[in-house]
């Protein structure tokens, strides 16, 4: 299935169908994704078609791609821009690889360049911003490396295994981005 909307050395992204159910679902029921990803409640292959099926509305502030490999041709993961303001310039960002195979190969930073180029370079917003665990040391090293910057940090701002953790707020400014140089 290819249906690109963006698309990248190895990778490409896609508007989601209700095919990818399977992969919406991973994102909140693999216990290693959830880990990190701070999903708690379940969810059914029939209410994430459902979910999909509701997406891409005109006005819509939220844009959600499968992230899918030209090799294989399969999905891996979801990125999304949330929030979309166009008013202010600003949106949310969101990346989840729910195929803990592809974990490590750097599909998300290339997932990641992708969307801030769209929301930078197309969308024209001027500010992305995101929270991460910090306990996702992963996670903060790709998105320092993607140019997101610490901006400050949540105290005890979830519960996981019991005990209270902080997330990172990181953000990132169109001029940043564009004088880092990165191809589109």
């Amino acid at each position: 299935m290819k249906n690109i909307f963006i698309e990248t050395e190895r990778l490409y992204l896609r508007p989601l169908e209700p095919t990818d159910a399977p992969l919406l679902a991973a994102c909140n029921n693999d216990p290693a994704v959830r880990e990190s990803f701070f999903t708690h409640t379940p969810t059914s292959l029939v209410r994430q078609a459902e979910r999909i099926a509701g997406l891409y509305k005109a006005g819509d502030d939220y844009i959600p791609l499968a992230i899918c490999l030209w090799e294989g041709d399969r999905a891996i993961g979801v990125t999304a821009l949330h929030r979309v303001d166009l008013v202010s310039g600003a949106a949310v960002f969101s990346i989840c690889l729910a195929d803990r195979e592809e974990w490590g190969k750097g599909y998300a930073g290339e997932a990641t360049t992708a969307m801030v180029s769209y929301a930078f370079d197309v969308l024209n917003l001027h500010r992305l911003h995101l929270h991460v665990w910090t306990g996702n040391e992963a996670a903060v090293r790709a998105y320092r490396k993607a140019g997101f910057v610490l901006e400050g940090t949540l105290r005890e701002a979830m519960m996981h295994r019991g005990e209270r953790c902080d997330f990172h707020v990181m953000g990132l400014l169109a001029p940043e981005w564009r004088a880092r140089g990165v191809e589109k």
